[in-house]
């Protein structure tokens, strides 16, 4: 319950940033951005949205265990009998863990093709949603920009006179600047000048008596806390999705999940692939460090990921078994026949 009242936190804000982002750019600052602004938005709006539903629908594998006899192509498998996973967490009632499927905790639902649960959208991200995901990540920033570089150079000029306001400023200085406390508190020294800035924009919208009309475009003309505070909140979400977007790419590219990647870190179960021979014969090999079950090569990797679509039919038709490192299966086999010959 409190997890979920955390993940309803985060999706507020992060709506209420968009919403904040987009009111700023069209009404505050003018019709120059609305042309841009008007596409990347709204578009961030519909990615967000169709990545936080399904919470309890999407991806959730309903599938009967299939017949290991009549398997012909290589599988993942949970130990040396080359039988398959199945969930007895609640909900699940011993169903069929398809590979790659994951129970998350947070929705209660298994997740076929899981890659992590993401806390700003209250739901788990999947590799068939996974293209949805990379594109909010990567909008992100590129709004940020188009929003905030035609301006920034009058945002700076704002910043440092509402620290030169701050700093001559008798009570500010008592307050924060003469005192020890500033340079500890908010992130030490570096937190002094947003502090010191705060109060400073409080000083000048102090000072402001509504005498000039408003006009489009006034925030920015005059100095206006919001519109930094915007701005500095929209430049740390921009960051951290840019980081996060490097990362999944990096993932893309690996074929693999990051699930799996933390799981090949610190995993205490052997990771078994089942390479049947003949009807009811098979071999059984571990995964051996540094080798990746689903890579089939950057190039290759990629082509599946652009070939997926950003919005997928929400019913999940007949499963569909994952293809796995070529590589591996040869190194496998070649494996499988040395035995045999010995």
């Amino acid at each position: 319950m409190i997890q979920r009242l955390f993940e309803a936190f985060f999706q507020a804000l992060a709506f209420l940033i968009l919403a904040s982002g987009w009111y700023v750019s069209t009404v505050d600052v003018g019709v120059l951005y609305l042309a841009c602004v008007n596409v990347l938005v709204p578009s961030q709006l519909v990615l967000y949205l169709y990545l936080c539903s399904g919470r309890r629908t999407h991806n959730v594998p309903i599938y009967s265990f299939p017949d290991k006899a009549s398997l012909v192509e290589p599988y993942q498998c949970v130990n040396m009998n080359g039988d398959f996973a199945q969930c007895d967490k609640a909900g699940c009632n011993g169903r069929w863990k398809p590979p790659r499927t994951h129970h998350c905790s947070s929705c209660g639902v298994c997740r076929l093709e899981f890659d992590h649960h993401c806390p700003w959208i209250g739901n788990c991200v999947t590799l068939s949603r996974q293209k949805a995901f990379l594109a909010l990540l990567y909008l992100t920033p590129v709004a940020f920009a188009v929003a905030v570089l035609p301006i920034v150079h009058t945002l700076y000029l704002q910043f440092v006179l509402a620290i030169s306001v701050s700093r001559a400023d008798p009570w500010t200085n008592e307050i924060w600047w003469d005192w020890i406390g500033s340079w500890i508190l908010c992130a030490g020294p570096l937190g002094r000048w947003p502090v010191g800035a705060f109060l400073g924009f409080r000083i000048l919208w102090s000072m402001d008596h509504g005498d000039v009309p408003p006009y489009p475009g006034q925030s920015i003309d005059q100095p206006h806390l919001r519109i930094i505070g915007t701005c500095m909140i929209a430049f740390l979400l921009s960051a951290f999705a840019l980081g996060m977007a490097l990362f999944s790419t990096k993932l893309v590219l690996q074929g693999t999940t990051m699930l799996e990647s933390l799981l090949k870190k610190g995993s205490k179960y052997p990771l078994l692939i089942c390479i049947p021979v003949q009807s009811n014969a098979f071999n059984v090999h571990d995964v051996v460090p540094g080798e990746r079950i689903y890579d089939l090569g950057s190039a290759q990797n990629w082509r599946v990921f652009m070939a997926s679509q950003v919005f997928p039919c929400a019913t999940l038709g007949p499963y569909q078994w994952p293809k796995l490192n070529p590589c591996m299966i040869r190194r496998m086999r070649a494996a499988g026949r040395t035995e045999v010959a010995d």
